[in-house]
This record gives structure tokens, sequence and C-alpha cells, in this order.
């Protein structure tokens, strides 16, 4: 209900008022940006730092990043408090902090600068790339994920340099060439000079289909935050800084009539080349797909293959989101949909690709998988348990039954606490002939109200069904 029509005045409740009335953590970094981060309280990871709902402050919006939660500042306060969003519009206005429309006071920060043309950010940021060079260490790490050096040259991989004298001189040559203005990455330091934004790292171009670069991400040096190592390169909140966009990198043979989606611009680019060329467009992360359908329509692909990461069976949040891009896929007219599984060994499609070509350089096929009756029990358990989640995954594993400590497994809270406590009180009685455990990569994804039950009466030791880890067998 953002706006309500009374005569003929509008009337708008801020997304922030509502978003303070509620009760919601911001993060004060944000509080003058077009769009402030927040704390969702749907999605629960909404620990310290945690910022994943993005409160639009221009047209009073919500969404969460992660669970896809959405709506206006009514919606937002209606469904936190649990009532309908009538009466929330006259919880929210009974004080009288509605502004009417069109004096609604305007804001005293600036609009956010948008991204300069295609053209100019491709002929800006390829000469930066040519006047930088790729460190050995970064050379060595590409070359250990099975890219050549032709590719990793043809790719134009760079380090960026983490000192702030060379970024200055780089910046200030480029832009006696080029308008920096526009540039994401680039600004204005204190000294009045122009400079480049970020972290050291190497340097991953995301181009479009026909190889012109809209922007850059970086895989930073700093591996203390793994599940933060990629970055856009941006200058959003810097003197004449730009933000970025999430663009979808498109690599491989753009005349492909199958395209392969997966997360990540240098997975893609790795899969790729592993896989013969084949196309591959690469998102951000598994819910920055806003630009997959301008991307998707600019290619003639009869076929769509999602190949996310093997944690899709593990991560509740990589499973929503899995839905959201079948869900897109799905409107396409004429475009088969598809997922695509693999042995959960191999987190990556590209972690994958390089497994599968060693193995087949030594003569081993390593989709021949066997089948056994720990199989066909999952395939069942999954079939009753999980009906809307593809089973793909079961066959394309060898799986195993193991007594292993307790200590050694990783799981997620029990969502049911009723169930837990029933499974602890017939453990309690006597009752311990349960099913093993069943676990992918010592992550339990099935068994977490068993698992919170043993752990609670201090089990040392549980059954589980894994999947085998895969090994090159040793007379290969």
């Amino acid at each position: 209900m953002g706006r309500q029509h009374t005569g003929a005045i509008y009337q708008e409740i801020p997304i922030l008022e509502a978003a303070r009335r509620c009760g919601l953590v911001l993060n004060s970094r944000t509080l003058e940006w077009d769009e402030v981060e927040a704390s969702c309280p749907f999605c629960g990871d909404h620990g310290a730092g945690k910022y994943h709902l993005s409160l639009n402050t221009r047209k009073n919006v919500y969404r969460c990043n992660l669970c896809n939660a959405r709506g206006n500042s009514v919606s937002l306060f209606a469904r936190i408090e649990g009532i309908s969003n009538r009466q929330a519009f006259h919880a929210l206005s009974e004080e009288g902090r509605l502004y009417r429309f069109p004096q609604q006071p305007l804001s005293k920060k600036p609009p956010e600068r948008e991204p300069a043309s295609l053209a100019a950010r491709h002929d800006t940021y390829y000469d930066m790339l040519s006047h930088l060079e790729l460190s050995p260490k970064h050379k060595a790490d590409l070359l250990s994920r099975g890219l050549s050096e032709e590719r990793i040259a043809q790719n134009l991989y760079r380090s960026l340099p983490a000192g702030d004298r060379p970024r200055r001189f780089l910046a200030g040559m480029l832009a006696d060439f080029h308008n920096l203005e526009g540039i994401p990455g680039f600004y204005v330091d204190d000294g009045g000079y122009w400079n480049i934004s970020g972290h050291s790292g190497l340097l991953v171009p995301y181009c479009d289909k026909d190889g012109y670069i809209q922007g850059m991400q970086v895989r930073l040096d700093d591996e203390s935050k793994p599940d933060r190592k990629y970055r856009w390169l941006s200058s959003r909140t810097r003197k004449h800084g730009t933000r970025s966009l999430s663009w979808i990198h498109v690599t491989g043979n753009i005349h492909a009539k199958t395209a392969y989606l997966t997360e990540g611009g240098l997975k893609g680019d790795v899969a790729s080349f592993l896989d013969q060329d084949a196309l591959f467009l690469c998102f951000a992360g598994v819910t920055a797909i806003g630009g997959l359908k301008d991307a998707l329509k600019n290619l003639s692909i009869s076929e769509a293959v999602i190949a996310l990461d093997m944690d899709k069976m593990m991560n509740w949040r990589v499973r929503k989101a899995l839905d959201n891009i079948m869900e897109l896929m799905s409107s396409f007219p004429g475009i088969k949909v598809r997922l695509m599984n693999w042995n959960a060994t191999f987190k990556g499609v590209d972690d994958f690709y390089q497994a599968r070509n060693y193995a087949a350089s030594k003569g081993v096929n390593i989709l021949d998988m066997r089948s056994n009756f720990i199989t066909r029990y999952l395939d069942d358990l999954w079939k009753a348990e999980y009906p809307k989640q593809d089973r793909g995954f079961i066959h394309a594993c060898e799986w195993e039954e193991l007594t292993i400590p307790l200590s050694e497994l990783d799981c997620d809270p029990p969502r049911d606490m009723k169930k837990a406590k029933r499974y602890q009180q017939l453990l309690l009685d006597g009752h311990t002939e349960f099913p093993p455990l069943v676990c992918v990569n010592r992550m339990v994804i099935d068994g977490q109200h068993r698992f919170w039950a043993y752990q609670q009466l201090g089990y040392q030791t549980v059954k589980i069904y894994q999947n085998v880890p895969w090994a090159l067998p040793a007379a290969a």
C-alpha cells in the first residue's frame, strides 16, 4: 500500500520510519544512501554485522537479498506485527508522521551517480588492465584451477595493487584520456586526486556477450572472511564515486544452444574452459539475478542448465534462491530448464570439471557411480520427505555407512523443537534404532532433529550415510 489516495492528496510512510518503529537494526554506515541496509527479521540471518535487508528510501520499499522477502513500509510493519495492512497503515499514521505529496520534503543527499555507458566503462577498464600486471601468486592460483596460460592472458586477469601511491598514479594517468566520472571504482581522494577504491586482490572482468567489460570484481587477498572474498570494484560512498551494478558475466561460445547458469564470473570462466568453451552465464550471487533476463534476450538458446554449487543440498538460502532462478527461467517460452548435479564431494562446477577431466586423462570415468542399497533408500526417502527437491545428487555419488564421532559433524539447529524433543524422549525410553543421519561432506542434510537429541544426551558416536569422498584410484 505504499501510497494511499485520498482525494487529490497522496500520503506515504517513509520506509526508515517504519523500520525504526519495527525495531530493525540499521547499518549506520549506509544511512545517507538511497538504499539503507538493515538486518532482516524474516530469514533468521540477522547476526552482528549482517545487513541483508535493503530499504529503498526513494521508493519506500524493502527487499531481502537472502530470503527475497519484499514489500513496502506498511506491509513491513504488518508482517512483523502480525496485523493486516489496513491496521498497519492506521498504526503508523496515527502519530502524524506521514508526509504529503507533492509537499514531501526532498532528501538533502544527492542522488547516487549511475554508471557511465558501457563503451566508456569498457574503454577505461581495458586501459586500466593494460597498465597492470598479474602477480605470480595470482597466476599460480589460476593455473591450479585448470586454466591455461593462453586463456589467463585472454581473460585479462590482473592484480590490483595494495598501495595508495600506484593506484593514484594509475588513476591520474587514466584521467588524462578518460572521463572517470561514472566509472565504478574511481573516486577523488582527500588530496583532490583521482584514485582507485577497494582492497588488493585479483581483478576479474565481467563481460557481456560481445566481450565488452561491464564491471570488475575483486577476489580479495584477505582470506580472513572466506564468505565475502569477492567484491565489486565500486566507489559508491566516495567523493565523485560511482556504485557498481550486479552485472551478468557471459563467457564461452555465445552461439551455443545450451547455456549454463552459475554463481561467480571466475568460476564460469574456468568451467567454460574445462568444458570446451561451453556457454556460461554468471551472476555475482545466487540472489543477484536481476540482469539475467536481459542477458538471455541477446542469446539464442534452447536449453538452460542451472549449475549452482552443491551446497544447495545443505543451505536453505541457496535452495530458496534456486527456486527463484527456476521460476524465472521457466517463464521463458521455448527454453528447456534442467538442474545439474554432480558428485557432492566437489562444491562448484569448476571443481567437478577439473576432477572429471583429470580422471579421464587417467582412464577413469568419474561419472560411473555404483548404485547400492543406500542409494535406493535415499531416493525413496527424498521422494517421500522432500518431494519438491531434485534427487539427482543422490545418484551422482557413491554412499557408505559409517560410525563416527558426533563432534565431527556440522548441523543446523532443528526447526521443529517439539519433534526434536520427541526424539530425545524416545532415546530416554530406550528406542535407539533410528535410521542413520544423512551427511554430505560431514554436514547433516537429513536428521537435524535426531542430531539435536543425540547431542543433548551426550552421545559420542553416531551412524551416518555419507557421500564417499572421491579419490583417483591408485591403479589408474
